[in-house]
């Protein structure tokens, strides 16, 4: 007789990576962008993960203008749809008083972003206002690279050794997405992630945040 694999394969302690299209919203992200780069010429930004480039302040939502409180409307009620809290009656979903924190970044050949974390919030993202030509292919760098939370240990065995089993193939390694204007990226702020450096001629720029409660 031979064992059969039982055909239910279930993924424990999923991590979600949330990606969408913010569909609708290009004349905004242009209008963005413009304001972006403005704020850049005449700031000079602070310092964190980034590795050249320039990073604005966390305080966004009071510069970005009405493009950027129209794309964070968007952002604001997906993260709500995502989000559940303990009630009385059991998990439910409710319209949360979100403590919204934003930044712009800007990157240019060679910059890139070290392995950092968000501590202090929930949910933490990011969007592309401009990919700098990347297009979501390969070839130009300036991918955003998220690392399995459980470190090596999936792969301290034997590195060679690898879980046929879909989503696991990348234990103890890491995943990239690689840019795409208009692409929004929602991930729990405890996800430790880093940038690729960017190997284009033009200007990468993102948005990231954090939504706290």
């Amino acid at each position: 007789m031979t064992a059969e694999i039982d055909s239910e394969i279930r993924q424990l302690f999923a991590t979600p990576l949330v990606q969408m299209r913010l569909a609708g919203c290009e004349g905004l992200l242009r209008d963005l962008r413009e304001t972006i780069v403005q704020r850049s010429q005449g700031d000079a930004g602070v310092g964190h993960s980034n590795r050249g480039g320039w990073q604005s302040k966390d305080d966004l939502l009071s510069w970005g203008g009405e493009a950027a409180t129209q794309i964070f409307r968007v952002i604001r009620a997906a993260i709500d749809r995502i989000t559940m809290v303990y009630t009385a009656d059991g998990l439910a979903r409710q319209t949360l008083p979100w403590k919204v924190n934003a930044w712009a970044n800007i990157n240019r050949s060679g910059h890139a972003n070290d392995v950092h974390c968000h501590p202090g919030s929930f949910w933490s993202g990011c969007f592309y206002v401009d990919d700098g030509g990347i297009g979501g292919r390969e070839g130009m760098g300036g991918a955003i690279e998220f690392y399995d939370p459980r470190g090596p240990l999936p792969m301290a065995y034997n590195p060679l050794l690898k879980m046929a089993i879909k989503g696991c193939v990348s234990a103890g390694l890491g995943e990239r997405v690689l840019p795409e204007t208009g692409k929004l990226l929602i991930f729990p702020s405890w996800l430790t992630h880093s940038v690729q450096s960017y190997d284009g001629d033009g200007i990468r720029i993102s948005v990231a945040f954090n939504f706290s409660v």
